[in-house]
């Protein structure tokens, strides 16, 4: 299989976001880290590879959100981000808080379609 192929194959084989901004999907994934699933379960429910670190960098960017809404530093909070599920408790409280915030500045997530993926126009 050459390395065109390779590329095409894993781009056809998980959801690609269209959107760069924060978007509702990235705060869907970290509900569902808090909800105990693990980032492999997370991949395979989402489509994304059994490696992808595209789980950690959703859920991170909506913890920095929190972060920031809260007024906290990141450098005295790394151990929170790092193990989230270590500290599910404290998240879930500043989620339920800031929810209605986050949603406010969430934008829809677009993926590419299929036939944008299969006709080679990612790069």
């Amino acid at each position: 299989m050459g390395q065109n192929q390779k590329n095409n194959a894993i781009a056809m084989t998980r959801p690609i976001l269209k959107t760069k901004g924060f978007s509702t999907h990235h705060i869907d994934i970290f509900n569902m880290i808090l909800h105990g699933k693990t980032n492999r379960e997370i991949n395979q429910l989402l489509g994304y590879t059994k490696r992808s670190h595209a789980v950690v960098d959703h859920a991170r960017k909506v913890m920095y959100k929190l972060l920031a809404l809260e007024e906290l530093g990141r450098k005295d909070y790394r151990a929170h981000v790092v193990y989230p599920r270590k500290y599910q408790f404290w998240w879930k409280k500043l989620l339920n808080k800031h929810m209605e915030t986050l949603l406010s500045i969430a934008i829809t997530p677009g993926f590419y379609a299929a036939e944008e993926t299969e006709a080679g126009q990612l790069k």
